[in-house]
């Protein structure tokens, strides 16, 4: 696989909301280094950095939490890998209390390695079956120091490859089908693709009919049907390296021949659905690398070589449905951009912030991720951004691009790229002017609704006459980072707009009702179900039932009112609102 020279190798308030595209939060400051991280589907994050020494521990919300330092002891190196809401975190990491020499791959606090290999070991973290198994790899004294992968504590590949020196790595994991590619002595020479059911531990070589002999296969991608994307190259393709879907060739057809003076070379990068991104060179692309997509049972569409022109580089990025995200440099341009291209349309990214048109070396530009809808995140630098590296999030309806870091933090530092997920959410850091980092978490700014039913015992009047008031607790800080008030809706149900983000719990409070916080740390964004109950009681509003509250029934007994002393609701202080008092007389709220 060929790179291109120079091309951005990573990118890069709390709440701020209003007129922005994006709600920010700080989750983490004061770090001198920072990692990698994983966000999560539901919008968790982690991230590696270093706090103190040069120890580079993971951080999870709540509380900028170090969670490894008292796993690993001294000269800690740690990094998280994925999660899985019942199993937790998957993460490797190394350090003193594990022993000199040794790294191993954890779930939450569980060592999962060093039984497993013994001593000597060298792991690596990789995903979670469907089940929450972990799915690993590494070597170490108790498997002849060849490289397998395992599931839980099950070794998958010795068997497969045979006893003797081999190594396999795993590509790929959707559901419970991995794709990996491996070597040993039962492939000869060669090495493997292979496709493995995680439930049944049958494994499948998808690559030595299609390669025949002398063969090399790497793995690259499985979509949601289990469908393989590989490359690779044998006898049965001259010798050249071709991408495969299964055991279809998708690149010789569209990149043909191969001789000594114009040889073809094509790698898979990844697949979505029935469309396949790769990179492929040719005497047909005048031995220029282009990207590629391939629909299959449709057509190859060259994406690079009309915008780019001659003297061109590019790569695919990422595909996600009929979207595709790539990055080049040719003639046309004059500098590395990035482009996102939809059937029948290819836009530059780059070009259309930062503008110069093919002036050369006045923009660079790369690819980070892409959605279906064709929005997509990437890095870019500019004399805009005093030539440093900002992160973009661009919005295919609008055509547009927002600097996310400036909507942020208004500075002109390089961030860092941290993960994203399919909510278009994005974790990144950038440092302070004092040169320490801080970690932020980037949520669309869309519509977001709290929203579910509310238990009020012995309330019997209209509930769309109580007030909720919706405090959202920020994660980093613990201090309330939103507030919002609506009136229920009848029938005990309420929908309140609310900002989104990730809170650490919310608190709700409402007149005649004690407080009640509701505990745990969830993203909020869209339509989110939250159910809770509230207890009457509370005609003041100081948070407890007492011989005051008792007084203010007294004092208006008898009165037609919608005021707090009519707490039932049915617009008269009598017995039944004394009762309510009398039953929960002591209570106090959150």
């Amino acid at each position: 696989m060929r790179t291109i020279s120079g091309v951005i190798a990573g990118f890069a308030l709390t709440v701020s909301v209003y007129g922005q595209a994006f709600v920010h939060q700080k989750l983490g400051e004061g770090f001198t280094q920072v990692g990698t991280g994983i966000l999560t589907e539901s919008g968790l994050p982690f991230w590696s950095a270093v706090a103190s020494g040069s120890n580079l521990d993971i951080f999870r919300i709540t509380g900028n939490t170090n969670f490894t330092a008292s796993i690993l002891g001294s000269n800690r190196i740690a990094s998280p890998v994925a999660y899985h809401p019942t199993a937790g975190l998957l993460w490797e990491g190394q350090g003193s209390a594990l022993g000199s020499g040794n790294t191993d791959v954890l779930v939450e606090t569980t060592n999962i390695s060093a039984s497993v290999l013994g001593s000597g070991r060298i792991t690596f973290g990789f995903g979670f079956t469907s089940a929450g198994q972990p799915v690993w790899y590494g070597a170490g004294s108790a498997n002849g120091n060849n490289l397998d992968i395992f599931r839980g504590s099950t070794n998958i590949t010795a068997s497969v490859l045979g006893n003797g020196s081999r190594d396999a790595v795993p590509m790929a994991l959707v559901g419970d089908r991995l794709l990996w590619d491996g070597s040993g002595p039962n492939t000869g020479v060669n090495r493997d693709v292979f496709r493995t059911d995680l439930v049944s531990l049958s494994t499948t070589n998808i690559s030595q009919s299609p390669l025949g002999s002398n063969r090399f296969a790497v793995a690259a991608a499985l979509n949601a049907n289990g469908d393989a994307v590989w490359y690779g190259s044998g006898s049965a393709t001259g010798d050249y390296s071709d991408v495969f879907f299964n055991s279809t060739n998708v690149s010789f057809p569209v990149i043909g021949g191969g001789n000594i003076n114009n040889p073809r070379d094509a790698v898979a990068f990844d697949v979505s659905g029935n469309n396949l991104i790769w990179q492929g060179r040719s005497a047909t692309t005048s031995q220029f690398f282009d990207s590629f997509v391939t629909t299959i049972s449709g057509g190859t569409v060259n994406m690079s070589q009309s915008p780019l022109g001659a003297g061109r580089d590019s790569t695919p990025r990422d595909v996600e449905g009929a979207s595709v995200l790539w990055s080049g440099i040719g003639d046309n341009t004059g500098n590395i951009d990035v482009f996102v291209t939809r059937p029948g349309t290819t836009r530059n990214l780059s070009q259309l912030r930062f503008g110069g048109g093919n002036t050369p070396n006045v923009r660079e530009g790369d690819g980070v991720g892409v959605f279906a809808s064709g929005n997509a995140l990437w890095l870019g630098k500019h004399s805009s951004t005093n030539e440093k590296v900002h992160l973009f999030h661009y919005n295919w309806n609008s055509n547009s691009s927002t600097n996310l870091v400036q909507e942020a933090v208004n500075r002109d530092a390089n961030a860092t790229y941290l993960a994203h997920n399919s909510a278009e959410q994005v974790l990144w850091a950038i440092p302070t002017s004092g040169g320490s980092y801080e970690v932020y978490l980037s949520t669309p700014n869309t519509t977001t609704t709290l929203q579910g039913a509310v238990t009020i015992a012995g309330f019997v009047g209209n509930t769309n006459q109580i007030a909720l008031t919706i405090r959202q607790i920020d994660p980093y800080t613990g201090t309330v980072a939103a507030t919002h008030t609506g009136n229920m809706n009848s029938g005990f149900t309420y929908s309140i707009p609310v900002t989104p983000g990730l809170y650490d719990g919310l608190r709700i409070t409402a007149p005649r009702c004690l407080a009640r916080n509701i505990p745990g740390l969830r993203r909020l964004l869209g339509a989110t179900t939250v159910d809770f109950s509230l207890t009457l009681g509370d005609v003041n509003g100081d948070n407890i039932i007492d011989d005051a509250d008792l007084l203010e029934i007294l004092f208006n007994f008898g009165n037609s009112t919608t005021a707090p002393a009519d707490l039932n609701g049915d617009g008269i202080v009598d017995d039944a609102d004394l009762l309510i008092v009398l039953f929960n007389f002591g209570a106090q709220g959150d």
